[in-house]
């Protein structure tokens, strides 16, 4: 059953079969309460109501997958002869992408230090996302591919794609400061994701990138 969906949402409709004719193969269902059993779950009895005479199993409630993801419970078919069989009902919650990816910062400003090399870290970015489940797994990418820097799509490190070039003219002469700047998305690995960006200003004042050759 889908989160935020309102109380009455049909879950399912369950049918016992009473071999008897007529009185005694009529059969009134109802909701028992019982411990949940396995870990996760939580007991259903309140959570759901059954039919008496359909067996239609309805929500009573509007569910939230980040606070309740599994219930229990156990239904009874009783007949007019009081003979009775149970069944166990597991109902799992399912998450919505409901929160958008955040960054710590909307902007992240660093440095390609003097003879980096190709593979080095010049910084992190880092998003958090409230959804729990695969909704709330954050990925990061670059949404403009650049010759100069990556992003890992897991960690949110930005690195270099090419070893750092010294200027031309060498030498630690006064140099024109210079910045270069990349663009990070934050989303889910889901299809129809939320999404976040942050604008990442690298200075890259200690090397050639972007120069034309001299």
């Amino acid at each position: 059953l889908r989160e935020n969906l309102p109380p009455g949402t049909l879950v399912t409709t369950l049918r016992a079969v009473d071999a008897d004719t007529g009185i005694f193969g009529e059969l009134q269902y109802a909701v028992l309460g019982q411990p949940a059993g396995e870990p996760g779950m939580v007991e259903g009895r309140d959570a759901f109501a059954v039919n008496s005479s359909s067996g239609e199993l309805r929500s009573r409630l509007t569910f939230d997958y980040e606070r309740a993801k599994a219930f229990q419970l156990l239904v009874r078919a009783t007949d007019a002869g009081n003979a009775s069989a149970t069944v166990t009902v597991r109902v799992l919650v399912t998450g919505e992408d409901e929160y958008d990816p955040i960054f710590l910062s909307p902007s992240f400003s660093f440095e390609v230090p003097e003879g980096a090399r190709k593979g080095q870290s010049i910084g992190r970015v880092l998003a958090t996302d409230e959804d729990e489940g695969a909704d709330g797994v954050v990925l990061y990418s670059l949404t403009k591919p650049s010759p100069y820097f990556a992003v890992n799509q897991t960690t949110g490190t930005i690195y270099l794609r090419v070893d750092s070039q010294p200027q031309a003219g060498g030498g630690r002469a006064k140099r024109e400061p210079r910045e270069m700047s990349l663009e990070v998305q934050a989303r889910s690995p889901l299809p129809a994701s939320r999404s976040a960006t942050a604008q990442v200003t690298v200075d890259v004042t200690h090397t050639s990138f972007g120069l034309a050759p001299d």
